[in-house]
């Protein structure tokens, strides 16, 4: 870099020299700033210079000049909008390789970045200046993990943020290195106890599961070749919310009963059960430890999609290992955005390739697979889907109904079938609605009656008792609910059809209502705070556009109301406050705003057992309920009446 030609104009060249020796001064990216010294050379470092920084975690594929090109690589003196310089190295096509900053002028790089074709992937942090990075992030095509290394020895204690695929690949890691502080850093702390705001019976159940993961890890890894041990695949069922009254914390939960990892052991494959995991603010967390081996179907806790019931040879078939890793390739693309039809389809293909290779006996967890791939795939965003997609679908449950009739895995593919060609039948233009509901009410009847163990059978039943009140039958709605509690007793389903029963027979019924305010969550409310007054609860969530009409005429309903008496009440379901504010602040509305997590899986709505939102109820002076599914278009008469 010539200073001299570089500096701006209007200084003298003593000014030039000086403004600019300070700034490639900070930038220096030599060994002594990214060791945290201070730098005192004369010169930018060379491209060759740069190049030579290794990151400190394993597995980053960062982008290299070609050999002999080193030396043709540019290296830019960039500035910080307010403070702050660095060094930018680019490749001879102009891609940015490296970046190291110092973003606080202390002479000292205290940001390093490296980039695979032009794109950040990894980032080592100095966030406390001391000369140590303490924080490593992963970006774009590497990921989204986030670690934090509290001693600076170059290990990450704990993560801020990672995904479960991350993690199962992290505990990986961890057993064939049999590292026990890399697992460590994977597990439910005692910080994280503390943010779930867990009351201290409930504190002591979670500590309990964690202590004893140590040993199953422990366990597991002894039992495990050290060499030659990969992470081919991770299969999840569909994640469970916990409300936080049952677990006693301050949150609802997220979690996952279980993952299961599909190793590959130098040739072989085996599967691995990551126990237990759950959800710690962006960070995912291991609570039982690890265990060896499939699932069966006879393990009364498995949920669908997470059924392994065979093991992979690639000794035997050299393909497969190249099929699995082509899937988990397309896994990972699939997971930077929204997934079109078309990446369903290719993943349905490969997953057929793979089942393909197996004995029948073995296809379960790939067959399942394969149907929730068409599904996604016919479907479609915004009536987007693959026709053909469909019909594979259909011949996919047409073949297992004639060679397995009854199965589990049979009726997880009929109803994924049943499911795709419903939502179809909703978004074709011209359909008799009346008649669509009719046939799924009698498809679902069907599906129930032949196969009433299956794991989408409480699913199809309360879909039942849905439509049922869509159709104004309530009396065949209680009924569907009822069979759910009775034949799925402790299921999620069994206390949402509770809630419903609760909510159909609650018109003359005393009202409850207690939540945390939407702007205040110091604040708490209970509804018999407003006995005396007419009240319209609203439940709504950021995500159903309704809403938004929906609220400009509950403001004009509330503002001429407001002085005979009536209360607005809306309770917002979004996971976070944020997303609820964010739409308070666009279309401001009169009234008290409260705030319950979860969506339609959280504490309020599974207490009155709310399969749709927005959802409306309208509460008399004397604080019972006047109409537990009141109707938007009819509230004004409703209240009007009330408030005489």
């Amino acid at each position: 870099m010539n200073l001299r030609q570089s500096a701006p104009a209007g200084k003298s060249t003593n000014s030039k020299v000086r403004t600019f020796r300070a700034g490639w001064i900070r930038a220096c990216a030599l060994g002594a700033v990214l060791a945290g010294g201070t730098c005192l050379n004369a010169a930018p470092p060379t491209p060759v210079e740069i190049l030579q920084f290794k990151p400190k975690q394993e597995g980053i594929s960062a982008s290299m000049p070609k050999s002999g090109e080193e030396a043709s690589c540019k290296v830019e003196l960039i500035k910080g909008q307010d403070k702050g310089s660095g060094w930018l190295l680019r490749d001879t096509s102009g891609q940015p390789l490296r970046r190291f900053f110092d973003t606080n002028d202390d002479n000292k790089s205290d940001v390093r970045s490296f980039y695979q074709d032009g794109v950040e992937i990894y980032r080592e942090i100095d966030s406390n200046f001391d000369g140590t990075t303490d924080q490593y992030r992963w970006f774009n095509s590497a990921g989204s993990r986030w670690g934090v290394d509290a001693n600076g020895d170059g290990t990450i204690d704990t993560w801020q943020v990672i995904s479960p695929e991350e993690l199962s690949q992290e505990l990986v890691r961890a057993l064939a290195a049999r590292d026990q502080n890399r697992f460590s850093a994977l597990l439910l702390n005692a910080n994280d106890l503390k943010q779930m705001g867990l009351n201290p019976e409930k504190s002591g159940v979670w500590a309990d599961k964690v202590a004893g993961a140590t040993g199953r890890f422990g366990q597991v890894s002894g039992k495990l070749p050290a060499a030659n041990m990969a992470w081919l695949h991770l299969e999840l069922g569909v994640p469970q919310c916990l409300p936080a009254d049952q677990i006693g914390s301050r949150y609802d939960l997220i979690r996952h009963r279980r993952g299961t990892v599909l190793l590959d052991l130098g040739g072989k494959t085996d599967w691995l059960q990551t126990g237990e995991l759950v959800q710690v603010g962006a960070a995912w967390r291991v609570v039982e430890g690890p265990s060896l081996g499939a699932l069966t179907e006879e393990d009364p806790t498995t949920t669908a999609g997470t059924r392994p019931l065979g093991k992979l040879d690639f000794d035997k078939d050299p393909d497969l290992r190249k099929m699995v890793e082509d899937l988990g390739a397309l896994d990972r693309q699939m997971a930077q955005g929204n997934p079109t039809p078309k990446q369903h389809m290719s993943r349905a293909d490969q997953l057929a390739k793979i089942a393909g290779k197996l004995k029948p006996e073995d296809r379960d967890p790939w067959l399942r697979q394969i149907a929730d791939s068409l599904s996604s795939a016919a479907q479609g965003p915004n009536n987007t889907g693959d026709p053909a997609a469909m019909g594979r679908l259909v011949e996919l449950a047409t073949e297992l109904v004639k060679a397995n009739p009854g199965t589990p895995l049979t009726g997880y593919v009929v109803f994924r079938q049943m499911q795709a060609e419903y939502s179809l039948r909703l978004m074709k233009p011209g359909e008799d609605f009346s008649k669509v509901q009719q046939d799924w009410i009698g498809k679902l009847n069907q599906f129930v009656t032949t196969y009433p163990t299956a794991d989408d059978t409480a699913d199809a039943l309360i879909q039942l008792g849905m439509v049922s009140e869509f159709m104004a039958k309530p009396s065949d709605a209680k009924n569907w609910y009822q069979q759910v509690g009775k034949n799925f007793a402790g299921k999620p389903q069994a206390q949402k059809a509770s809630g419903a029963i609760r909510r159909l027979n609650s018109d003359g019924q005393p009202y409850s209502l207690a939540a945390i305010g939407l702007d205040n969550p110091v604040m708490s409310f209970d509804l018999g705070q407003l006995q005396g007054k007419v009240v319209v609860v609203y439940f709504w969530a950021s995500w159903n556009n309704q809403t938004v009409g929906d609220f400009a005429k509950l403001k004009l309903i509330a503002e001429s109301y407001k002085t005979k008496g009536m209360e607005l009440v809306t309770v917002n379901c979004d996971q976070t406050a944020a997303e609820g504010q964010a739409v308070m602040a666009r279309t401001p509305i009169p009234g008290i705003h409260l705030h319950q997590p979860g969506g339609l899986d959280g504490k309020l709505c599974t207490e009155w057992g709310l399969m749709v939102l927005p959802h409306l109820v309208v509460v008399g002076k004397d604080g019972k309920v006047v109409s537990g599914n009141a109707q938007l278009a009819t509230l004004e008469e409703d209240v009007n009446k009330l408030s005489k």
